[in-house]
């Protein structure tokens, strides 16, 4: 009872300090990762891109009109330039202009584009992996593990008193069986304590007729009398007793 109350104060105080004491250890564990976003240069050229490509538009528009091309040209011309207008609003202007052809600024951007497809996609790889799995610090109840140890140990401890006043109340209101029960293992004691002395009598008895009487079928005869009496009045487990340090 002292251990277990000892043991109970023990894991109570290490709840406080539970912060020192270290956690599972393991290697090369997984993060979470933040969604990967495009780099700011990437939106610079998506910008500058837009910016030419309205500025293309627009020089197309007025180079149509100026050729007094039909309106089978003009019309879509002027098409893609409001187009092209909206999307720059969408984007906002650039920090610089681009000063490379236009060519090279879409290859520049596509490239750009392909590699952030990439790490999204290593990103959807790496979170899938990770599905279903506890999120350490997220639960609704928290608590440290001395904590979780010390909080069953106080269960324990109260079934156990619990258990103990039901017990003594059970006593209290019959009491006929608490000094039944105090009688049997008195009762236990006493015969535990009277085996022991028969055994001993029987092998203090055939040490004296070993000792005493020479003739060895007068022995036999003694010692089977005595094993022929015991015989009559005990049980099996005595008999065996018996016949053990008379054979």
């Amino acid at each position: 009872m002292k251990k277990f109350i000892a043991s109970l104060l023990a894991a109570t105080l290490l709840v406080g300090c539970s912060s020192v004491i270290p956690k599972k250890v393991e290697f090369f564990q997984d993060k979470v990762e933040s969604y990967p976003s495009p780099k700011e240069s990437t939106r610079q050229l998506e910008k500058q891109l837009v910016q030419r490509m309205h500025q293309k538009a627009a020089e197309t528009v007025q180079a149509a009109v100026a050729e007094n091309a039909s309106t089978n040209v003009v019309t879509p011309a002027r098409e893609v330039e409001r187009l092209a207008a909206a999307e720059a609003v969408v984007v906002g202007p650039p920090e610089t202009p681009a000063t490379i052809a236009s060519e090279a600024l879409a290859v520049k951007l596509e490239t750009a584009i392909a590699k952030f497809d990439t790490k999204v996609e290593a990103f959807k790889a790496a979170n899938n992996e990770n599905i279903g799995k506890a999120i350490e610090g997220t639960g609704v109840f928290q608590f440290s593990y001395i904590g979780w140890v010390g909080g069953i140990l106080a269960v324990l401890f109260v079934l156990f008193f619990v258990g103990k006043l039901l017990l003594s109340v059970a006593a209290l209101a019959n009491p006929g069986a608490a000094v039944g029960l105090n009688v049997v293992n008195g009762l236990g004691a006493i015969a535990a304590k009277g085996f022991s002395q028969l055994v001993k009598g029987g092998e203090e008895f055939k040490s004296w007729v070993n000792k005493e009487v020479q003739d060895a079928d007068l022995k036999e005869r003694i010692l089977d009398g005595f094993r022929s009496s015991q015989m009559k009045a005990q049980d099996s487990d005595v008999q065996n007793a018996v016949m053990s340090v008379t054979k």
